[in-house]
């Protein structure tokens, strides 16, 4: 378990062992309940995942979850390659701030560990998908750089795709 604190804050890496990974459970039914099928889900069971705990006084603030997975499959194609490696992203999967906790910062201090950590593992790029109405979020991933894609999912559902890379052309 890594810890960092940044004021009064405190981050922590935990992971489904974690003993207090059913409060995280909790937290985020009570909090983004559309999001906790991307955490028991068995979809995402298959691919390498970090998450980054916000505590306020030992209580869960905010949190964010990724997982690492090839490019390409997720949107029925290919693996992505640069010559003959396969690529892959950090594809954030959860995001939420408990409400009480929003406008503090959590959430781009939440944005920054995943960039650097994706960076740490090797990722070719950030990617996260979120539909219209979550404006914070936008202005979060925006002013850190993040390219902005509208689609309409298949249920006509309306979003933003948005991705970062993490690595520059060749010689940088």
């Amino acid at each position: 378990m890594k810890r960092e604190a940044e004021g009064n804050m405190v981050f922590e890496e935990w992971d489904a062992s974690h003993p207090r990974f059913p409060e995280f459970v909790q937290f985020l039914q009570s909090v983004a309940a559309d999001q906790v099928q991307f955490v028991v889900g068995d979809y995402y069971a298959r691919y390498q995942s970090h998450l980054l705990v916000a505590l306020d006084d030992g209580e869960i603030a905010g949190a964010i979850r990724f997982a690492v997975q090839p490019i390409g499959p997720e949107a029925r194609c290919p693996v992505v390659h640069l010559g003959e490696t396969p690529l892959t992203e950090a594809k954030i999967h959860v995001f939420a701030v408990r409400p009480a906790s929003r406008c503090q910062g959590i959430g781009t201090q939440l944005q920054r560990w995943v960039i650097a950590r994706a960076r740490g593992l090797g990722c070719h790029q950030v990617a996260s998908y979120s539909c219209y109405d979550k404006e914070a979020n936008y202005h979060i991933k925006l002013l850190l750089g993040f390219a902005a894609q509208p689609e309409v999912h298949g249920d006509n559902e309306q979003g933003v795709y948005f991705l970062m890379p993490l690595r520059g052309p060749v010689g940088e």
